[in-house]
């Protein structure tokens, strides 16, 4: 992996997400070793990847702005663990790689300024950064990108539900929000 490649993705990173962090410096590592590790190139957007993310923090905006996966093209997904963590799957091949950051997970952390972190991760190797793991993904035809194979209207509100992200309550169509609460409530005025 070339030094001045990852000075160049981390500057478009940084730009992307507004500044150049600590996870925006891991967050390109990790995405560039992931596109290497799959035989797929950098500046390029590939659409026959798709990256599952494992944490909703800065690494999430390095790794979409280096892979040109976005949730609007269904092409990076998002699971809540909190780990940093991320999937590199190709639909193609069905080969994935689940890429974890080792470094989070050290033990024996060291005080490091951003620069001096940024630096690290520059020239140090990714094998020693990062736990690669070849995983299965089970993902259905509902989730895969393209146009929506499935829509429904919830019988209780209205709204239009796609991707089959609607449940069945008493042989009807309902969306989650109504068959299981929502983060919002509506106010009426």
């Amino acid at each position: 992996m070339d030094q001045k490649d990852y000075e160049e993705q981390l500057e478009m990173a940084g730009e992307f997400h507004g500044e150049i962090c600590g996870g925006i410096a891991i967050g390109t590592k990790l995405a560039m070793y992931g596109l290497e590790l799959m035989g797929m190139e950098l500046n390029t957007r590939h659409k026959n990847l798709i990256v599952i993310l494992e944490i909703d923090r800065c690494m999430a905006d390095a790794v979409q702005a280096v892979t040109k996966c976005s949730m609007g093209k269904r092409s990076l997904k998002q699971a809540y663990y909190g780990k940093f963590a991320a999937t590199f799957y190709n639909m193609d091949t069905g080969e994935a790689l689940r890429i974890v950051d080792a470094d989070a997970n050290r033990k024996d952390k060291v005080k490091e300024t951003r620069d001096e972190m940024i630096e690290r991760f520059k020239t140090t190797p990714p094998e020693e950064l990062f736990t690669v793991q070849k995983v299965k993904v089970d993902l259905n035809e509902v989730q895969m990108p393209g146009k929506p194979h499935v829509s429904e209207t919830c019988s209780v509100c209205g709204d239009r539900v796609t991707d089959g992200r609607h449940l069945i309550v008493d042989g009807k169509p309902v969306c989650r929000p109504c068959a299981e609460g929502a983060y919002y409530e509506v106010i009426d005025e």
